[in-house]
């Protein structure tokens, strides 16, 4: 949400786009959650999902990125336990507002080059072809599969736990795709998630542009993510990709969008998240051009 508009505001612009519903974000503060619901209703928009965590967590300061604000794969367990209390309470905004999913951000295999800079800066000058590339990339795979298994333990733990309480508020866990090499899962991982719990639980959600670099780093091409998950496939984040710059307008940048669609039924959730950098006209037309999909 922009940070520069009202509640409101933005809700009426959001509806002008041509949109039917939204996902309320990790971005929205308790203050504007408890205005969006006030407004839903004479907006006319349904929502559609709730991204983790929904409201932003407010009862201790952090230095990360508001969707990993605390980790449900965190080693330490106080925090742990944060990540699934403030689950929860998204599962809660989600009851109230008449969502059936909560997508979250699973959790980071937790070293020190966790957004990798060395692999996406040879990325960016166009060397992922070249020897030097593929060393890095084999480097921080073996870091991750090293690394990997008490993170693994303690995500196990955190859904154990919080499963149970967001079925019994019928809402289901959208476990989303990722970006970055080291975050979880990876793409058996999600095989993994998704085998340990049922349909009316836990099931897949796709977000195109992290699909699509894992697929440009060379780790997992992009459609085998939907090929081997289009049963479990709840829901999905459109954007525009270029290079590895993501959260475009839908159909923007370098990335053929279309030939994913038809994996996006009527029984799947389909949400553009895009950024302030796509223009509205671009948003409007992706819009007008889905609704014909």
């Amino acid at each position: 949400m922009e940070p520069e508009i009202s509640v409101k505001d933005w809700l009426a612009k959001v509806k002008g786009l041509g949109f039917e519903a939204i996902e309320l974000s990790y971005k929205i503060t308790a203050r504007q959650l408890k205005e969006a619901e006030q407004y839903l209703g004479p907006s006319g928009l349904k929502v559609s999902s709730i991204h983790n965590f929904c409201p932003t967590p407010d009862d201790g300061p952090s230095d990360r990125h508001p969707s990993n604000y605390y980790r449900l794969s965190a080693l330490d367990e106080h925090e742990r336990r944060q990540a699934v209390k403030w689950t929860k309470i998204a599962v809660d905004t989600a009851r109230r507002v008449g969502a059936r999913v909560v997508v979250i951000h699973a959790g980071t295999v937790d070293v020190e080059d966790e957004r990798l800079p060395k692999l996406f800066e040879l990325f960016v000058n166009g060397e992922q072809d070249s020897a030097t590339f593929c060393k890095e990339r084999e480097r921080v795979l073996k870091l991750r599969k090293d690394k990997k298994g008490p993170y693994v333990a303690a995500l196990e733990k955190s859904l154990r736990e919080l499963i149970p309480y967001s079925l019994s508020q019928k809402i289901l866990i959208g476990l989303e795709t990722r970006y970055y090499p080291l975050e979880i899962p990876d793409f058996d991982e999600i095989g993994h998630f998704l085998n340990m719990f049922g349909q009316r639980e836990i099931g897949y959600w796709h977000d195109v542009g992290h699909a699509e670099i894992n697929s440009r780093l060379g780790i997992t091409p992009h459609r085998k993510f939907l090929d081997t998950y289009k049963d479990r496939l709840i829901g999905v984040h459109l954007h525009g990709i270029k290079g590895r710059r993501d959260h475009q307008a839908p159909f923007e940048g370098d990335m053929d969008l279309d030939k994913f669609l038809p994996f996006f039924g009527p029984d799947v959730l389909r949400v553009v998240e895009s950024k302030p950098i796509a223009a509205e006209n671009f948003i409007r037309e992706a819009v007008k051009r889905l609704k014909g999909k």
